[in-house]
């Protein structure tokens, strides 16, 4: 068949398409910069973690123009005239992703959704400054998430990217549901329901009042006092739920802990699950032949045996908590070994120690790079937002952190971080070196 156009047309369209795709080089020219070297901010430093690969880049030096990198490369010439933040001998990485976090559970002590909003605010500020540029927050009572995300990118105040779920889908009883006690005139959570059609009309409501994804907990959980492996939701409420989601463009994630719950959340096609804390050989088929990705979660369980002996618990508690964790590990290694993709998720750590995951995750077989890239490439991609997070690329947002020492010789690094940029803004930086002209 013959061409629509003529060929000096087709070379033109040729060498455009070429032109794109030299721009768009995970290392590009800066040489376009220098045309208006007073709108670009440049960072240098001792090197970079390519975290694709887990290469080093020397002399790494990145220009950002607003909120998005615009260049990067090694020994990249500045501009005269231009700012620049020279970061000396640290490491930089992206900013890091956190992807199971809870900042609309309101505040201890709060009295009102205005005080947890406050609250949270602070819990957000917490992991912005560990370096976690990016949260997914699990939502909670009064769309307190969905407002704090609104607040910051309007901003009204400082803080991390979030993505929230809005309210939390449960069914009554359930893990995620509401008060485990009875109080006259309580009202159940927002997110209740008991039938597919119940469900749907939840699903098209948490989208309607503005959550980026849907989360649902299908399995009891260790901290409602719920058998973690009892399945509470029928298959028909669950598929309503992810067919209702997909259909408006919207992601499911689902709180499974037994192997029942995964197996379940695997058939009807959800995106994502949270803890798998007791997969079994059939659930990490199914995640690896769909490509459902696995939050795991590991450090959560550590933390609340370090809390139960700093409290007196039993001997008898004490053991069944070791017995909880060791299983948890068991079954999660498997997944790992298996090739199951997973992603950075800290659950309960707003206190600004989101990073101890890190070191939880090597515990279940991860290496440190594969643990940095739950936290950055894979993350990106459970939160279909690889195009602009989760490596330090032009294109992508100025998302950047920056350490002292090696994070794949000592992944506890990443616990002390020592500068965060977010959206091409410094919010920290600990070094005695600092921007100028």
């Amino acid at each position: 068949m013959e061409s629509l156009l003529p060929v000096s047309a087709l070379r033109r369209f040729a060498c455009a398409i070429l032109a794109m795709l030299a721009l768009s080089a995970t290392w590009a020219s800066g040489a376009n910069l220098e045309r208006d070297p007073a709108a670009v901010f440049y960072i240098k430093a001792d090197r970079l973690l390519d975290v694709r690969t887990g290469r080093f880049i020397a002399r790494p030096v990145i220009g950002i123009r607003g909120e998005f990198i615009a260049a990067a490369a090694s020994d990249l010439p500045i501009p005269e005239g231009a700012r620049v933040l020279d970061l000396g001998k640290a490491t930089l990485l992206p900013g890091l992703i956190d992807l199971h976090v809870h900042l609309g559970g309101g505040s201890s002590g709060a009295q009102s959704p205005a005080r947890g909003v406050l609250h949270s605010a602070r819990l957000a500020r917490n992991g912005l400054d560990a370096g976690f540029t990016t949260l997914r927050s699990m939502g909670g009572g009064g769309y307190v998430g969905v407002a704090l995300r609104d607040a910051i990118a309007a901003g009204d105040i400082v803080g991390p990217r979030i993505f929230d779920a809005g309210a939390l889908l449960a069914v009554t009883g359930g893990h995620c549901s509401g008060p485990r006690v009875y109080q006259p005139n309580a009202v159940p959570g927002e997110g209740v329901a008991d039938s597919a059609e119940g469900f749907r009309q939840k699903t098209r409501q948490v989208i309607r009042y503005g959550a980026d994804f849907i989360k649902t907990c299908i399995t009891g959980g260790f901290v409602s006092g719920t058998n973690p492996n009892t399945t509470q939701f029928f298959e028909d409420e669950l598929r309503a739920i992810v067919e209702t989601a997909h259909r408006n463009g919207k992601r499911v994630t689902v709180h499974a802990h037994g192997a029942d719950g995964v197996l379940l959340a695997a058939r009807v096609g959800v995106d994502s699950i949270e803890h798998g804390t007791l997969i079994d050989a059939e659930g990490i088929r199914l995640l690896r032949e769909r490509k459902i990705f696995l939050i795991p979660t590991v450090a959560t369980m550590g933390t609340a045996l370090e809390r139960a002996r700093q409290v007196g618990a039993s001997a008898g508690n004490l053991r069944a908590l070791e017995a909880a964790r060791d299983a948890q590990r068991e079954h999660l290694a498997r997944a790992v070994a298996a090739g199951v993709v997973i992603g950075f998720g800290s659950d309960f750590q707003q206190d600004g120690s989101n990073a101890r995951e890190f070191s939880a995750l090597l515990s279940i077989g991860a290496t440190p790079l594969q643990a940095i890239q739950a936290a950055t490439t894979n993350a990106a991609r459970i939160l279909g937002q690889e195009t602009l997070l989760g490596a330090v690329e032009p294109g992508k947002y100025a998302d950047i952190i920056a350490v002292d020492g090696d994070p794949l010789e000592n992944i506890r690094t990443l616990e002390r971080v020592r500068a965060v940029i977010k959206g091409g803004v410094i919010h920290r930086n600990d070094y005695v070196i600092s921007p100028s002209r």
